[in-house]
């Protein structure tokens, strides 16, 4: 007990030392929000602001947007695949590599399909080539030595039809004579009915001969028009077992070779290198202060290669980023608009086999706008 008196009282003690930590919590508080504050203030081009975690407007002090990205073809990589009806065909010849120039309408490829398209074809022109003969005899009548010998049997005919009329005139004098029978008179005017049956038989061919029908006519044209038609289907299908270039540009990859299937990831790449562009993959909330025009520098992620290009087109649809950093932590779910900067062009030829490398833009928002001389033309892919 006399230990217990003689101590110290535990208020007395403990209430500096309470003072003394609830300043040191204030001071932390106070340093730890200027920090935050720090954070939440830093500019658009270190993409990790409040304005683009948010989606608000960036302040018009932002002077730089930074973004990843990749380079591109200008016309964008073309995959080339082959035209429909070839499914199950096989590649059978490849007249290009990879690296190679190719022109428009040059033929890369052909498919095993091909040489019994051609004889399809063949056959289609034959069939055309009888049917506009037909058509033809059709349109000039018979031959004139038919029509003649017609016109012979005729003749015969009506020569007949004269000599039973007169020897049925002379069996009846004789059977009013009694002279012949009853039966003998039936069969000569039997002999003369026949004949002149057989004379408007002769009369009817030789009108037939003579007379060009409008609606034999038509059946032969229409027949005609059946088998040019069947002539286009065939020629149709036989371009489709060839693949052409359908724009210059170089041939960038090989995806199917000779003896192989035509698959879902088509046969060959294709882009036009004359004209590199940058795809910077800019976030959502960053889009409103891109504008056509705006200078750009590029920085190549793998040599620090440094280029010059001007945005040319600003994309028209929000989507998950493709271009990933290497930090763990990076928001990989971001949700970027492409922006397409056409590099000046000094530096295509540079970068022309570096398609798909990786870049680092920085659009520059406080420069004058400038437009490239030439902007090379860019086409939209499905």
């Amino acid at each position: 007990m006399s230990s217990v008196q003689g101590s110290p009282n535990f208020t007395t003690v403990r209430k500096p030392l309470l003072v003394a930590l609830i300043a040191i919590a204030g001071a932390g508080g106070v340093i730890a929000g200027a920090l935050l504050r720090g954070v939440l203030d830093r500019p658009s081009d270190t993409r990790n602001s409040s304005n683009a975690k948010s989606g608000t407007a960036q302040p018009e002090s932002h002077k730089v947007v930074h973004a990843l990205g990749r380079l591109e073809p200008g016309s964008r990589i073309l995959e080339l695949a082959s035209e429909s009806g070839n499914e199950g065909a096989t590649v059978s010849q490849i007249f290009v590599e990879e690296g190679d120039s190719v022109s428009e309408g040059t033929v890369l490829a052909v498919f095993d399909n091909l040489e019994r398209r051609k004889a399809r074809l063949s056959e289609a022109k034959a069939r055309l080539d009888a049917a506009s003969a037909k058509l033809e005899q059709v349109r000039s009548g018979a031959r004139a030595g038919d029509i003649a010998a017609q016109r012979a049997v005729l003749a015969l005919a009506q020569q007949q039809s004269q000599v039973a009329l007169k020897e049925l005139a002379r069996a009846r004098e004789l059977h009013e004579r009694k002279a012949i029978s009853a039966e003998e008179l039936d069969s000569r005017q039997w002999a003369l009915d026949r004949l002149k049956i057989e004379q408007q038989r002769a009369q009817g061919t030789l009108e037939s001969l003579q007379e060009v029908r409008p609606t034999d006519v038509q059946a032969a044209a229409m027949e005609v028009e059946a088998c040019r038609a069947a002539v286009d289907v065939a020629q149709a299908e036989l371009e489709a077992s060839s693949l052409k270039a359908p724009r210059d540009g170089r041939i960038l990859r090989i995806h199917t070779r000779p003896g192989e299937k035509i698959t879902s990831d088509g046969i060959m790449e294709l882009g036009d290198v004359e004209h590199m562009h940058a795809v910077a993959e800019v976030f959502e909330a960053d889009i409103d202060l891109i504008r056509n025009g705006q200078v750009a520098e590029i920085v190549m992620d793998g040599s620090g290669t440094r280029l010059t290009g001007v945005v040319v087109d600003v994309g028209q649809m929000v989507a998950r980023k493709i271009v990933l950093t290497n930090d763990p932590v990076s928001d990989t779910d971001a949700r970027v608009v492409e922006v397409r900067i056409a590099l000046d062009a000094q530096w295509s030829q540079q970068v022309a086999r570096l398609s798909n490398a990786r870049i680092e833009a920085f659009i520059q928002l406080d420069t004058p706008q400038k437009l490239p001389a030439d902007p090379p033309q860019t086409t939209s892919t499905n």
